[in-house]
């Protein structure tokens, strides 16, 4: 046995609640629409992208030797993946960034970049394909 004026109070009570409920829904649909999360590894690495980009000699000579072009190192800012166990963030003055990919003729390579304020300088490139340091000696002469 209920009490006729409690049991649709609460009726009630559970519209006004669905109602508030589905405008704000609404509300923050259309305020946060087209706009989607970024984790932070993504947003840094489109930082890097869109920062002036410059090549330091070490990293030119790098470049050199393993005959990777300037346009494979914006292909791996635009589809590559920060490796933030190979990164050094907290280095002072510019926190160093290694950045992993594959690029269309299917050289993989990890490119290390210093931020700098507003200019990402590229320290130097290394091709995952090669394994020993051997390998790696024997072809690049780089200081």
């Amino acid at each position: 046995m209920s009490i006729p004026g409690k049991n649709s109070d609460l009726i009630r009570r559970f519209k006004l609640y669905g109602f508030g409920f589905l405008l704000g829904i609404l509300i923050v649909s259309f305020v946060y629409k087209g706009k989607g999360c970024q984790m932070p590894a993504s947003a840094k690495l489109e930082e890097l992208s869109w920062q002036k980009l410059e090549y330091t000699k070490h990293g030119e000579c790098r470049m050199k030797c393993r005959g990777i072009t300037e346009a494979e190192i914006k292909q791996i800012l635009k589809t590559g993946k920060i490796n933030y166990d190979k990164s050094e963030v907290h280095d002072f003055p510019c926190p160093t960034y290694a950045i992993e990919g594959t690029t269309s003729d299917g050289q993989s390579l990890r490119i290390v970049i210093a931020d700098c304020d507003t200019i990402s300088s590229v320290v130097t490139a290394i091709d995952l394909n090669r394994t020993t340091k051997e390998e790696v000696a024997d072809t690049c002469k780089c200081n």
